[in-house]
C-alpha cells in the first residue's frame, strides 16, 4: 500500500535529501553526540588527528565538524546524512583494506553503531564557535560563575499588585515582558476550551457531559477555582502526572534486553509516584525518598503501615541493562551512566553523563564529579524490600533482642555441665585475607536486609539455643533468627528465588561490604543451609535466574565449617558477597575470607549442645512472652524494588572512561561546583542520604527547586520557561524569563515544596486562560510565541488518546494500582 499524499508531503518538507539536518541539532541529538561520538573520537583519534596531535596525519582533524566536513588527503570525512558516503564510517568498519582506522584495532561494534548513527542523524555537532572560551580550558570557578544555572537562586521579587494570590505575580512578569514588546496578551479562552484544556492537563482525560453542563452553568467568580480544587484531588491527577514523571525516570517493567524477564514487582514503585502526587508529598522529601529512602531514620508510612520511603530508589534499576554480559566490569560501568545521566537529569537538570570520558566541555562538570557519584552508587546494590510491617516488626525485634538476651543469661547460669571451650585458634593461611569477621566489625558493616538477624552479631562465648539444646560458643557470628522463619509474601508478590525451592531472598539475606577480589576462592565460615551470592559489580538479573558461577548452595550442618567458592575469574573486579539462610535450618555465617589456598581449619573448637530443662520456671515464661510477641508481626508482606546501602567506596576516575584503565581516586561527594570539592563527611552508609540532604537544600543547591517548577511549567503551558527541560547547562536554552524562573523557584520552597499548589496557582494565572488565537501582528513580533502572547497548542500524547477514547465509549477500567497486564508472548 503506498504511504498517504500528506506523509509524503511532510517527508519532503521536513527532511531533506539523504537525511540531513533541516535545522539547529536538538537537545537529544547534542546530548547522544557528547555520550556516544565525542568519547570515541576523543579517545581513538585525537591522537592523530585533532590540534594537540604532534602531526595532523593524512590532513585530517576530527576536533570539529567543519573539519569532519572539509575532510583531508582523501576528501570530506563526513557527508551528514549518508554514513554509506562517509569516508570516517568507511575507515572503521574495517571494509576496505586500504582504509582501517584506528590502525591498532577495530572499534567495539557498539561504538561503530553509535558513529553511523550520528551521521544518519546529520552529524550534530554543538557550536563551538560560539563557546570556543569555555571549551578551551576546564576552569571549574570560571565555569560556574559565568553561567546563570549555578547562581543563588535571586532574592525574592515581585512586581505589580500582590492581590489574588501569588499567581497574579506570574501574570505580571510575563505582562511586562509583552509591555516591553509592544504586545497584549490575547483574551481569555471560552469556557468549554477552558475546562477541556484544565481537565486533560490535570487527569489526562477529557470532561464529562455532567462536567461540562455543571461549569457551563456555574456563573460564580470562583467557578474555574471550583474545577481546579476537584481535578487536583482527583485519584486521576496522580496517574496523570505520574506519567509525566515515570517518563523521566525511564519506567518499564522489563530492562529491554531479549528474552528479559520482567523486573520483580516494579509496579509497586509505579503506584508509589501515584500515591505520592496524589497524596501532595513535598517534592524535597519525594527527592530524597528516590536518592535515599531505604536508609532514612524516619520513613514515611503509608496508611496501612508500609514503608513507602524505601520504594522511591527502585528507579535506580529501571534502566536498560544485559542480563548475560561479556564484560561484567564493562557492564556495570554502562548501568551506572545511565543512572547517573538519569538522575542529574531528573533533579539538576544537568548532563553530567558527558563528563564520564573527560572534563565536561562546557560546564562546571569535572570527571571527578562524575566518578564521585559513581563510587556513591557502587556502595549500594540491588534488593527486594519488604515494604509491609515496617514499624511493628521492628519494635516487636526490639523487645525480643531484650527478651533473648535475659533468655540466654538464665540458660547460662542454668547450664553449669556446660563447659566453656579454650577456644583455640589455628592460624589463617598466609594467602587469606579478610573480607569480614563477625567478631571484628567496623563501622557500617552490619548489613542485614530485614530484622531477621537482629541489632548484630551474637557475640563470641554466648549460648546457642537450638530448640531445648544449648551449647557455649566461641565465636561472634551473623545468626538468623528462627523467630521469623515464617515470614510470608503477598498475593501477587514477585520474588528472586535463589536455587532454594520456593525460599525468598528477601528478608533472610545479609551481605558483606564491597571489596576488591584479590584471590581465586571465597571462603564462608557458615553453620546450618542457605546459599551464597557472590555481586561482581554488583550484577543481578532482575527477575531471572542469577548468574550459576556466582552462585553457591550449600546443604545443612549442625556445625560451623567452610565453604568455598571459586570466583577466580573475577580477580580484580569490585564485588560484595549475599548469604542467604535457608530458615529451616539453624543458619549463621561467622566470617568471609578470600584466598588462593584450600580453607583453613575451623578457628574454635565447637562443644556439642546439651539438652536443659525449659518446661516451667523464668525460661518457660520468657518462651510464652516469645509467643505473644508473635501476635504483633506482620507475617505477611509485599516486595519492592529498591537499594541495600553499604559502606562507602571511592571510585577511581576511569581514564577516557576506560575502566580497565583506572586513574586518581575521586572521594565520594555532590557534584564540587554546588557542594565544593570535599568529601561526603558521614558515619558509615554510602553517603547517598548525605548527597541527598545536600541535593535538596536550596542554599547549597539552586537547580533543585529551579529544574521542579521549570518541568511543572512545561507540563501546563507547553514549553518550559527554560526550554532544554533536562539541560540547564551551557549548551541548554536560556531561560525567557529568568526573574519568573526564580520568583517560581523561591515561591515553590516558601510553600512546602507542594506541586499541587504550585499547579493550582499556574492554572489560575490568566495566562493560563488564555485564548490560543493570536493577532498577525502579534504572530510576527513573537512567532514561536516564546514571550506566551497565547496560549500554546499542544498535541495530546497517545495515552491521552487512548484513555479518552475508552472513557467516552465507556469502558475505561478506572481501577488503581496492583500488577500489570501480562502482554501476550507467542512461544517463541
Amino acid at each position: 500500500m503506498s504511504p498517504p499524499r500528506t506523509f509524503l508531503f511532510l517527508t519532503a518538507v521536513l527532511l531533506p535529501a539523504g537525511g540531513a539536518l533541516a535545522a539547529d541539532p536538538t537537545p537529544q541529538q547534542l546530548d547522544q553526540f557528547e555520550r556516544h561520538v565525542r568519547p570515541v573520537l576523543v579517545e581513538h583519534c585525537y591522537s592523530c588527528h585533532s590540534s594537540t596531535a604532534k602531526k595532523v596525519k593524512g590532513g585530517l582533524r576530527v576536533d570539529g565538524r567543519q573539519f569532519l566536513l572539509d575532510g583531508g588527503d582523501n576528501g570530506p570525512a563526513v557527508v551528514p546524512g549518508k554514513p554509506a558516503e562517509s569516508k570516517l564510517i568507511e575507515a572503521v568498519r574495517y571494509a576496505n583494506t586500504d582504509l582501517q582506522m584506528p590502525p591498532k584495532g577495530k572499534l567495539p561494534d557498539a561504538a561503530i553503531r553509535a558513529l553511523e548513527q550520528w551521521v544518519k542523524d546529520g552529524a550534530a555537532w554543538p557550536a563551538e564557535a560560539a563557546k570556543a572560551a569555555k571549551a578551551d580550558a576546564f576552569d571549574l570557578a570560571k565555569r560556574k560563575a559565568d553561567h546563570w544555572a549555578w547562581a543563588p537562586l535571586s532574592p525574592p521579587l515581585r512586581i505589580g499588585e500582590g492581590a489574588g494570590g501569588w499567581g497574579r505575580q506570574v501574570d505580571s512578569f510575563l505582562r511586562a515582558k509583552l509591555t516591553a514588546k509592544g504586545l497584549t496578551p490575547a483574551p481569555p479562552a471560552d469556557k468549554l476550551t477552558l475546562l477541556r484544556r484544565v481537565t486533560f492537563a490535570l487527569t489526562g482525560l477529557p470532561p464529562t457531559p455532567a462536567e461540562i453542563a455543571a461549569f457551563q452553568k456555574d456563573d460564580s467568580p470562583q467557578a474555574f477555582e471550583k474545577v481546579v480544587d476537584r481535578l487536583l484531588a482527583s485519584p486521576a491527577f496522580g496517574e496523570r502526572w505520574g506519567r509525566h514523571w515515570l517518563d523521566l525516570v525511564r519506567y518499564a517493567e522489563s530492562r529491554g534486553h531479549e528474552f528479559e524477564p520482567d523486573i520483580p514487582n516494579a509496579y509497586q514503585y509505579r503506584d508509589y509516584v501515584v500515591r505520592a502526587l496524589n497524596a501532595d508529598v513535598p517534592y524535597n522529601r519525594f527527592v530524597l525518598e528516590h536518592l535515599a529512602g531505604d536508609v532514612l531514620p524516619d520513613p514515611r508510612l503509608g496508611k496501612d503501615g508500609a514503608n513507602e520511603s524505601a520504594i522511591g530508589p527502585g528507579f535506580w534499576h529501571l534502566g536498560e541493562e544485559v542480563h548475560s554480559p561479556v564484560d561484567i566490569r564493562q557492564d556495570q560501568a554502562d548501568r551506572f551512566d545511565n543512572r547517573i545521566d538519569v538522575a542529574t537529569k531528573a533533579f539538576l537538570g544537568l548532563t553530567v553523563s558527558c563528563a564520564r570520558c573527560h572534563d565536561h566541555k562546557f560546564d562546571a562538570i569535572s570527571t571527578k564529579d562524575y566518578y564521585a557519584l559513581f563510587g556513591l552508587l557502587e556502595a549500594a546494590t540491588y534488593r527486594q524490600v519488604r515494604i509491609d510491617g515496617w514499624k511493628p516488626n521492628r519494635e516487636v525485634a526490639a523487645e525480643l533482642a531484650k527478651l533473648r538476651a535475659e533468655r540466654l543469661g538464665l540458660l547460662e547460669r542454668q547450664a553449669v555441665s556446660l563447659r566453656k571451650p579454650a577456644g583455640t585458634r589455628h592460624p589463617l593461611p598466609t594467602s587469606a585475607k579478610v573480607v569480614i569477621d563477625y567478631a571484628n566489625l567496623k563501622p557500617g558493616e552490619w548489613l542485614p536486609d530485614d530484622v531477621t538477624f537482629g541489632p548484630g552479631p551474637v557475640k563470641a562465648e554466648s549460648v546457642r539455643v537450638a530448640g531445648d539444646q544449648v551449647a557455649v560458643e566461641p565465636v561472634a557470628a551473623a545468626v538468623f533468627d528462627s523467630f521469623w522463619a515464617n515470614l510470608k509474601l503477598a498475593p501477587h508478590t514477585a520474588t528472586d528465588y535463589g536455587p532454594l525451592g520456593k525460599l525468598p531472598r528477601a528478608g533472610f539475606t545479609i551481605r558483606t561490604p564491597s571489596f576488591v577480589l584479590e584471590k581465586k576462592k571465597l571462603h564462608y565460615l557458615v553453620r546450618g543451609g542457605g546459599m551464597a551470592y557472590a555481586a561482581v559489580a554488583q550484577h543481578a538479573v532482575l527477575g531471572g535466574p542469577l548468574h550459576q558461577s556466582l552462585v553457591l548452595p550449600f546443604k545443612n550442618a549442625d556445625e560451623y565449617r567452610w565453604v568455598s567458592h571459586d570466583v577466580s575469574g573475577y580477580v580484580g573486579q569490585r564485588l560484595h558477597a549475599e548469604l542467604t539462610a535457608d530458615p529451616r535450618t539453624p543458619f549463621a555465617v561467622a566470617a568471609v575470607l578470600q584466598s588462593d589456598d584450600p580453607p583453613p581449619a575451623v578457628p574454635f573448637d565447637q562443644p556439642k549442645p546439651q539438652r536443659v530443662e525449659e518446661a516451667s520456671g523464668p525460661l518457660a515464661e520468657l518462651a510464652a512472652k516469645e509467643k505473644e510477641l508473635s501476635a504483633k508481626v506482620v507475617w505477611e508482606s509485599r516486595l519492592a524494588l529498591s537499594m541495600w546501602d553499604g559502606p562507602a567506596v571511592d571510585s577511581p576516575v576511569f581514564v577516557r572512561g576506560n575502566p580497565r584503565t583506572p586513574g586518581p581516586v575521586a572521594p565520594h561527594r555532590s557534584l564540587e561546583a554546588l557542594a565544593g570539592p570535599d568529601r561526603i563527611k558521614h558515619d558509615g552508609g554510602s553517603g547517598r542520604l548525605e548527597l541527598a540532604k545536600q541535593w535538596v537544600d536550596p542554599k547549597q543547591n539552586p537547580l533543585i527547586a529551579r529544574v521542579a517548577v521549570n518541568r511543572v511549567w512545561h507540563h501546563l503551558f507547553g514549553r518550559g520557561l527554560v526550554p532544554s527541560t533536562d539541560n540547564f547547562g551551557v549548551l541548554g536554552e536560556a531561560s525567557t524569563h529568568p526573574e519568573l524562573l526564580d520568583f517560581l523557584a523561591n515561591q515553590f520552597v516558601a510553600d512546602g515544596w507542594s506541586v499541587k499548589r504550585l499547579i493550582r496557582a499556574l492554572v489560575l494565572t490568566d495566562a493560563y486562560r488564555m485564548s490560543s488565537a493570536g493577532t498577525p501582528a502579534a504572530d510576527d513580533a513573537d512567532p514561536t510565541n516564546a514571550l506566551l502572547h497565547k496560549f500554546r497548542v499542544k498535541r495530546l500524547e497517545g495515552e491521552a488518546i487512548r484513555d479518552a477514547m475508552l472513557s467516552v465509549s465507556g469502558r475505561l477500567d478506572r481501577t488503581g494500582g496492583g500488577p500489570s497486564v501480562h502482554i501476550h508472548l507467542t512461544p517463541f
